[in-house]
C-alpha cells in the first residue's frame, strides 16, 4: 500500500461513481472516457491496497471495504474544499477567524439572529465569542484580544476606542415578591435602599474596576456573572438593576416585581450600548460586515428584522 501516491483526482473518481452507481455514468458526469474512470479507480484501489467494488454485477457495488472508505474519502474532500474556499478569501482580504466581545447585557436574541445571518455571509469564517461585563469587553479590544466589542455596562469610551451607537436597553430596578421592598408602592425611599442588599455586576478588568454605577445600598453583593445575578434576586436574597429583556418573563410571572427607586425614571433607566473597535484597526470584509449589521440596528427587542447587510 502507497497511501502517499493517493490524489485527489483519485478521490473525487471515487466519490462520483458511489455518487452516479456506475462507472458509465460516472465518465459522462466528469466528461472522461469510461476507460480512464476505470483505471482511476483500479489504480486506488492497488495503492490502498483494498477491492472498492464489487464488478461482479451489473452495477458495481461498494465493497465492506469501499463502505468505509468512501465517508473518509468524502470526509477529505470536504477539508480540502473548505481549505481551498479559506485560502481563496484570505488572498483577497478576508479574515479566517474574528474574536468578539460581547457585554452581557446584549439581547441574546438579537446576537443570536446576527450571528445566523454572518454564517449565512461568511460560512467559512471561524467566531470567536467573549461574554464579558463593564469594562472587560473594552479591555479585551484595547489589549487586541477582539476586533471588536459591543459594550454596555461601561458609561465612557476608552480615547484608544472608536465607537458606533447602537439601541438603547432598559435597565429596570426588581425583587422577589416576598422581598420586603416588594411592598412598597411607588419611589422607594433612599435611605431604605440603602438598608437593603444590593446585587450588583463586578468587573474583572483594570477600567471600571474601582468605580460603581447605580449602587445605592451600604451592603452590597458583588458578582461578575448576570445570572447568578438573576438567581439571587429570584430567590429573594437582595435587589438590584437588570435588563428589562432579561426579567420580563419574571414580571409577567410573578417570579420578579418592579421597584421605583429615586434615581431612575419610573419605566427604567436607558442605557446606551455600543460596538467599540481599534482606532487604529484596519477591518477585513468580515469584521466590516459586523459593523455595518450594528450599525444598522435600530432596536435590540426583537420586534423587528435586523437590518443586517452583508
Amino acid at each position: 500500500m502507497n497511501i502517499e501516491r493517493l490524489s485527489l483526482d483519485q478521490l473525487r473518481v471515487f466519490v462520483q461513481v458511489v455518487d452516479c452507481g456506475s462507472f458509465l455514468a460516472a465518465s459522462r458526469s466528469l466528461s472522461r472516457a469510461q476507460s480512464a474512470v476505470s483505471y482511476a479507480i483500479a489504480t486506488l484501489e492497488n495503492q490502498l491496497g483494498v477491492v472498492l467494488f464489487d464488478r461482479s454485477n451489473y452495477r458495481p457495488s461498494l465493497t465492506e471495504a469501499g463502505t468505509t472508505l468512501i465517508r473518509d474519502a468524502r470526509q477529505v474532500l470536504d477539508q480540502v474544499d473548505a481549505l481551498q474556499i479559506k485560502a481563496s478569501g484570505y488572498a483577497k482580504g478576508q479574515e479566517l477567524d474574528i474574536t468578539l466581545a460581547v457585554d452581557v447585557f446584549f439581547p441574546m436574541h438579537c446576537l443570536t439572529q446576527l450571528l445566523k445571518q454572518f454564517k449565512t455571509a461568511f460560512p467559512t469564517v471561524t467566531v470567536r465569542l467573549e461574554i464579558e461585563a463593564l469594562g472587560a469587553v473594552a479591555k479585551r479590544v484595547i489589549d487586541g484580544d477582539a476586533q471588536l466589542g459591543i459594550v454596555a455596562t461601561i458609561p465612557i469610551t476608552p480615547a484608544k476606542l472608536t465607537r458606533i451607537g447602537l439601541p438603547n436597553i432598559m435597565m429596570i430596578g426588581v425583587v422577589s415578591p416576598t422581598h420586603p421592598l416588594a411592598a412598597i408602592k411607588g419611589r422607594v425611599p433612599e435611605h431604605v435602599l440603602s438598608h437593603e442588599t444590593q446585587l450588583v455586576l463586578t468587573d474583572r478588568s483594570e477600567l471600571t474596576a474601582s468605580k460603581d454605577f447605580s449602587v445605592h445600598s451600604t451592603l452590597v453583593w458583588r458578582m461578575s456573572d448576570l445570572s447568578t445575578k438573576h438567581m439571587l434576586l429570584r430567590a429573594g436574597m437582595g435587589w438590584g438593576y437588570m435588563p428589562e429583556h432579561v426579567i420580563e418573563e419574571d414580571i409577567v410571572s410573578g417570579k420578579l416585581v418592579r421597584i421605583q427607586t429615586t434615581q431612575h425614571p419610573p419605566e427604567g433607566l436607558a442605557l446606551p450600548m455600543q460596538c467599540v473597535y481599534s482606532s487604529d484597526y484596519r477591518a477585513g470584509p468580515a469584521v466590516s460586515w459586523w459593523l455595518d449589521a450594528l450599525a444598522a440596528l435600530t432596536a435590540l427587542d426583537g420586534n423587528q428584522p435586523i437590518l443586517a447587510r452583508a
